[in-house]
């Protein structure tokens, strides 16, 4: 790959939930029609870079991999649907991530892994950036539906395409495992008293993966 690249970071999940999605996404296509993000694939966004040359980025995303591996595989839990609001004028509907002190901690230590600053809310996005009337037409389907499913997450997934392409796919870059037993000095798990997020959402978080 010369010239410039786009990298982005995420979790995926097992092959079950991806398949799960795509009915889901097949459902919301039945009631809206064609939307941006149809076909992309089931994912966790975790940190884009956008419009690095590869010769700086490689090696920075390399020397991530030791500090990756002192991470443990964790166990995620789907829990219902819930949506994200863009201003006034767009939603995007997802499939939640159960907040626990366990799955805080985590997300918080992968976050010091990788130098990530930001506020991140852990998601699978079904439906991204709709207006405001299919949004509607939308959450009065995905409301009502239980879905509570758990997968686990033992790596971290890096893709890469060629910057500045319209066409340009997401390809693997590179697969990094979380090998340790446990989190250090981990508290012991128990509920989060966290509520569901429905404040403004910045958009730049969700990337489709076509």
């Amino acid at each position: 790959m010369t010239g410039y690249a786009d990298y982005m970071m995420v979790l995926s999940p097992g092959d079950g939930i991806c398949e799960q999605v795509v009915k889901y996404k097949a459902d919301a296509e039945g009631i809206i029609g064609n939307y941006e993000g149809l076909h992309s694939k089931a994912h966790i966004s975790i940190k884009n870079m956008p419009r690095r040359k590869p010769y700086l980025a490689q090696p920075e995303l390399m020397g991530l991999k030791n500090n990756l591996q002192l991470l443990p595989p964790v166990t995620l839990t789907i829990d219902g649907f819930d949506f994200f609001t863009h201003g006034d004028e767009y939603r995007t509907i997802y499939a939640k991530i159960r907040s626990t002190t366990h799955t805080t901690q985590w997300f918080k230590a992968l976050k010091k892994s990788l130098g990530i600053k930001d506020y991140l809310v852990p998601h699978i996005t079904i439906a991204r950036n709709i207006d405001v009337c299919a949004h509607n037409s939308l959450w009065r389907h995905f409301k009502g539906v239980k879905w509570v499913e758990d997968f686990e997450v033992s790596k971290l997934t890096i893709l890469h395409r060629q910057a500045f392409d319209t066409f340009a796919h997401w390809q693997v870059y590179a697969e990094m495992p979380f090998e340790a037993r446990h989190l250090v000095s981990e508290a012991p798990p128990r509920e989060s008293l966290l509520k569901p997020f429905h404040g403004n959402y910045n958009p730049s978080q969700q990337i489709s993966l076509f």
